[in-house]
């Protein structure tokens, strides 16, 4: 990364969208680049880094999951019955 330009999507719309020309056109040049952005935030969605736009992808995140579904509970049962776990280690 010394020698990377690192390009960050932010909640403002237009300056993300400015970050994003800059980092094609980092890219384009040869020099490249690091873009961070947030699953599911605007550049995740119908933004495409074919080729050299999207070398790599590292996908860090937390999904929440809906504590009420019934898949989960019936999950948390399951665990409770023949594992002995607690749902509080669970969740």
């Amino acid at each position: 990364l010394e020698h990377k330009l690192v390009f960050i999507e932010t909640t403002d719309v237009l300056e993300t969208t400015m970050a994003l020309e800059n980092f094609k056109r980092a890219c384009d040049c040869g020099r490249g680049a690091v873009f961070l952005s947030i699953a599911r935030g605007k550049v995740a969605e119908g933004v495409d880094f074919d080729r050299h736009y999207g070398r790599a992808v590292l996908l860090l995140g937390v999904p929440f999951q809906y504590t009420l579904g019934r898949v989960l509970r019936a999950r948390l049962e399951f665990l409770r019955d023949t594992c002995a776990i607690d749902e509080a280690d669970f969740l």
